[in-house]
């Protein structure tokens, strides 16, 4: 899974290298001050008025963005042996891939400059958008929650726990919730701020359910089934 996860990280690095200079000619012309970054975000108009197949590119990566995921998928199912653990495979794979990603960016074209750089994290069903240290944070948070549910999913006992799903459910659709609400204004310039009061409180939710969902007596005195 980690040999796997390297060359995830790497291939979706290259991919956004070769994105950033086919787009660089339309960038300068609208952003020239933000040329190098990837927001504010080029609009449908934009992307029209440079000709071109800039829209089939567009469509071809949308595409695309969802086949690591599936092959994490695979991989999680293949290798392993109850729900849990595949569940557990899946997050650190997932979480690794994404930390990878910013190492090999770094290493390639020098970016991010600082954790507080805005990034494009995803586009379906919209631009997600977000600083680099909140992908960051969520990509640290999987890794974890990932690793803690492999060490606890051999005995494959089902949790249950609707209390903790809430949580977990209202923790990430507040994190969610944080990427999408600058996404418009994205499109004309890169946000003034981001809004961490949702990705705080989601974050905590989503780390308290986890814990009381992988360890119910996650007290002093229990232990993790």
């Amino acid at each position: 899974m980690v040999v796997l996860t390297v060359g995830l990280g790497y291939m979706e690095a290259a991919v956004v290298v070769y994105l950033r200079e086919i787009s660089a000619p339309i960038r300068q012309r609208y952003f020239p001050r933000e040329a190098s970054e990837p927001l504010p975000l080029l609009g449908g108009q934009q992307l029209a008025a440079a000709g071109g197949d800039k829209f089939k590119i567009l469509a071809i990566e949308m595409t695309r963005e969802p086949a690591p995921l599936a092959v994490l998928a695979a991989f999680a199912w293949v290798l392993g042996r109850t729900r849990r653990m595949r569940v557990g495979l899946f997050l650190v794979g997932f979480g690794l891939w994404d930390i990878l990603y910013y190492v090999f960016l770094k290493l390639l074209i020098d970016w991010p400059k600082s954790l507080a750089s805005w990034d494009v994290l995803y586009l379906i069903p919209a631009p997600w958008v977000a600083p680099v240290w909140a992908a960051l944070a969520s990509a640290v948070t999987m890794l974890a929650v990932g690793a803690v549910a492999i060490s606890t999913g051999r005995a494959g006992r089902k949790a249950r726990s609707p209390s903790a799903w809430l949580a977990i459910v209202c923790g990430v659709a507040l994190v969610l919730v944080s990427f999408f609400l600058r996404t418009r204004e994205a499109f004309d310039a890169v946000p003034v701020r981001y809004d961490w009061y949702f990705f705080v409180p989601g974050w905590v939710l989503t780390v308290g359910g986890s814990l009381r969902l992988l360890c119910p007596a996650f007290q002093p005195a229990g232990r993790c089934r």
